[in-house]
């Protein structure tokens, strides 16, 4: 069982002294994906322009997230771009991904979400190691989620409430939250590849690309 309190603990811990290099990564992140989403609606190639921008941008987030567990330093806004340097694999990893839930999603609407569940970690493992294959980070994923898919859904949902306070200052206090939540996802993607290596279900050299 996945320890929530702690993991959120340990999250605010690791950004004590870095929110203001969260909320401006914040900030930017949400000006490139608006500018995205603003580009999507020219028509034909306005998606595909707008997906160009998004997929190495969200692993870029990813990254940055990776880099503050691991480093312990302020988050990078550079850090946003760096999943530009390996521009096919965002996009190939990111439409696999999205893909198999939208498929899932057409059989019904619960599968879908377990599934999106059991995917969750997909984009983490690619942010941690672009040499592992988008297929195989599928695969990972679902071992790495066997057993906690109903932990990661309540995590999920002990944010609901401070979503809908951030609705109150008319999204403003996103800029907090959201630093807060990734830092959290993102020591789950630790605690669940740590766990999974302990447990046998997968081996280093897995999440290393070998």
């Amino acid at each position: 069982m996945i320890n929530r309190p702690e993991l959120k603990q340990l999250s605010k811990t690791q950004l004590s002294g870095k929110w203001g290099s969260g909320v401006l990564l914040t900030f930017i992140y949400f000006l490139v994906f608006g500018a995205a989403n603003a580009i999507g609606i020219i028509p034909v190639v306005g998606f595909f322009l707008s997906f160009c921008i998004t997929a190495p941008v969200g692993i870029g987030l990813l990254i940055a997230y990776i880099n503050l567990i691991k480093s312990g330093n302020k988050l990078d806004p550079g850090d946003l771009f760096k999943g530009f340097n390996f521009f096919w694999k965002s996009l190939g990893v990111t439409l696999w991904l999205y893909l198999w839930i939208f498929l899932w999603m057409l059989l019904l609407i619960i599968p879908g979400i377990i599934k999106a569940f059991a995917y969750s970690q997909t984009l983490f493992i690619i942010a941690n190691n672009p040499d592992v294959k988008a297929t195989e980070a599928l695969k990972i994923s679902m071992k790495m989620t066997n057993g906690y898919k109903m932990d990661i859904f309540v995590l999920f949902l002990s944010f609901i409430g401070w979503m809908l306070l951030c609705c109150l200052t008319l999204g403003i206090g996103l800029l907090w939250l959201t630093p807060y939540m990734n830092a959290t996802y993102t020591n789950l993607f630790f605690k669940l590849k740590d766990a999974a290596i302990q447990n046998g279900v997968c081996t280093e050299n897995e999440f290393n690309g070998i």
